[in-house]
């Protein structure tokens, strides 16, 4: 009798530890090395970003060592890891107004590609049916707002009151469309992947090689979650917009190329110290990546100068040059109020080479510039010929194409006449250089090693 109830409660015994077992969580393990996509996040005051990068004005609108600490036992491969599980991070997006001008849109007109609903179902549109708003419309709630929830997601809506570079652009996801005094403001949320299918071929060429459409795929999705958990846009009911002052977005649709770099790198992100990193990129760098100093006294430990060397020296913006006369530069710092210009002096370069103080003499007084956009923005070439090192010119640049430059009088009878500047590289030079990246990958790098090349101290993590 002994041996048979010590039987039957080793028999129980073992049923109760095959049942805590299964209870135990599976493979994924939450650390510091992962992403949160729903942790609280700190609001900070509405202001203007640094851009992550710059247009090349000459496409479509287009832009062309330390080993990464990746977490333990997580698959970094193309598949972006195992999280079919983690709900889909959403985004906020203010669609700009046409040539990305403002922000509050006087009207708004567009498709519904599938049938929608509005006011908590209380309103419907069918599909293909045309809304025409104005801050005068009766479609808003009492609030002030109409939020636009289509049968189909994928199918979004048609804004034909808007062109982009693609012609009229159709936004996936829902609208909400917001009435102010000032306007409309118009926002699109979607998910946060097919938002990237959108950025990516807006802000690199769909031809350029897979490796380094993956390393766009990873900046841009780290950038976007970061203004993300910062709400970068609050005051607009948004994350970010669709312009160069945070990420283009579908100012070029879709291509097959872009859309696998997102899905094969789906959900992975650059970290530093358990935060997503501020993912700045540009164009085209002179030989030298700068860190953020360009922006603030105190660079991030993951923007580090990054000695690039000849690797772009076939780009046509390795090196340009332009010459701007003394009547143009007169003009450009009547605002200062220093009188006629008497002399440029260059006081202090960032670690990269790039110009990040400058003073200007005046005939009654002197004025100095402490910041990389401001410098080029006194110098802007727009309207005037630029030289780049292929032969070719171009005229379409609000900036000066970078800060990376020498500045020499030009004299004409003992008179200074003008300027001439030597430069090299497009853009801020923070960051990835995406043609930078783009040599890196026809030379066999993968994604991480791109990334690694360019960022410093981080980790390859998923959101989950």
């Amino acid at each position: 009798m002994k041996m048979k109830w010590r039987n039957i409660i080793l028999l129980f015994l073992c049923i109760a530890g095959l049942f805590y077992t299964a209870r135990i969580p599976g493979s994924v393990k939450t650390s510091a090395n992962h992403v949160k996509a729903d942790i609280p996040v700190r609001k900070v005051t509405e202001k203007q970003n640094p851009a992550p990068k710059e247009n090349n004005p000459d496409g479509s609108g287009q832009n062309t060592e330390n080993a990464i600490v990746t977490p333990e036992n997580q698959n970094i491969g193309d598949t972006g890891g195992d999280n079919k599980s983690v709900p889909e991070q959403t985004i906020r997006v203010l669609i700009k107004t046409q040539d990305f001008s403002g922000e509050y849109h006087p009207d708004i007109t567009l498709i519904c590609n599938s049938n929608t609903t509005a006011q908590e179902g209380q309103v419907s549109f069918q599909a293909g049916e045309t809304i025409h708003l104005d801050t005068a419309s009766d479609l808003f709630d009492s609030d002030g707002a109409l939020k636009l929830i289509p049968e189909d997601e994928n199918a979004g809506f048609t804004i034909t009151s808007i062109k982009r570079e693609q012609g009229i652009p159709t936004y996936e996801g829902k609208l909400e469309i917001y009435r102010s005094g000032e306007g409309l403001l118009l926002i699109n949320v979607l998910s946060l992947e097919t938002y990237l299918k959108y950025v990516v071929p807006s802000e690199m060429p769909a031809s350029y090689e897979t490796e380094a459409l993956k390393a766009q795929s990873v900046c841009a999705r780290t950038y976007a979650l970061k203004q993300i958990q910062n709400g970068s846009l609050p005051q607009k009911h948004a994350d970010v917009d669709d312009s160069v002052s945070f990420q283009v977005y579908n100012n070029i649709p879709r291509q097959n190329s872009t859309d696998q770099a997102v899905d094969s790198t789906k959900n992975m992100v650059m970290m530093c110290n358990g935060e997503p990193i501020t993912a700045y990129f540009f164009s085209t760098s002179s030989g030298s990546t700068s860190t953020n100093e360009v922006w603030d006294e105190n660079p991030e430990q993951y923007l580090q100068c990054v000695n690039t060397g000849d690797l772009e020296s076939s780009e046509p913006w390795f090196r340009w040059n332009v010459t701007l006369s003394i009547d143009y530069l007169n003009h450009q710092i009547a605002k200062y109020e220093i009188g006629t210009l008497q002399g440029v002096m260059i006081l202090k370069k960032s670690a990269g080479g790039a110009v990040d103080e400058l003073k200007l003499v005046g005939s009654q007084g002197e004025k100095t510039l402490d910041s990389e956009y401001t410098i080029r923005q006194v110098f802007s070439t727009k309207g005037i010929p630029v030289s780049r090192q292929d032969g070719t010119t171009t005229t379409e640049m609000n900036l000066m194409p970078s800060a990376y430059f020498t500045c020499t009088p030009i004299y004409e009878e003992n008179q200074v006449t003008g300027y001439h500047f030597e430069g090299g590289g497009y853009g801020h030079g923070v960051g990835m250089s995406q043609n930078g990246a783009n040599h890196l990958a026809a030379q066999g790098k993968t994604w991480q090693e791109i990334l690694s090349y360019f960022y410093k101290e981080i980790d390859l993590c998923p959101i989950v």
